[in-house]
């Protein structure tokens, strides 16, 4: 894979990412550009690993054709790219695999507005659906906090 194709991605993960898009006025590429240079920019647990491995032996940041295409088709700055190259050498799988599965992992960890956008989807698809969006909200809200 020379890229991270919106179609092998899982319906679930695809769906999640195109509310994202939608809500945010921007098309499928520009919200995953955003979702990837967000998760480059948050401390995440593989850090330590890659902290550790980096003071333990020369740093060999291996830019192969998946990340150039990251660059290129998503149009990501150049540290959040080492970023994610270097996490995914300390997880031991390609940069493609790597980002693949950071990306269903975002989209199953859905927020509030998530939950919201869905529905609000589902009103769209069903205009006979008597929904109270404030309840929903509330209810999600409760439910999180469990």
């Amino acid at each position: 894979m020379t890229r991270i194709d919106i179609e092998d991605l899982p319906a679930a993960t695809v769906d999640v990412l195109r509310r994202r898009a939608q809500a945010g006025g921007r098309s499928t590429v520009a919200q995953i550009r955003s979702e990837l240079i967000e998760l480059a920019r948050r401390p995440v647990a593989i850090d330590a690993v890659v902290d550790f491995l980096e003071s333990e032996r020369p740093v060999n940041l291996e830019v192969d054709t998946d990340a150039v295409a990251l660059i290129r088709v998503y149009g990501l700055p150049m540290e959040a790219v080492s970023v994610l190259v270097r996490r995914a050498g300390a997880s031991g799988v390609p940069i493609a695999d790597y980002v693949r599965t950071e990306l269903i992992t975002l989209a199953r960890r859905g927020s509030e507005r998530d939950a919201l956008l869905e529905f609000e989807e589902a009103t769209r698809q069903n205009p006979n659906l008597d929904l109270n969006m404030d309840a929903i909200a509330a209810s999600v809200r409760y439910a999180r906090a469990i």
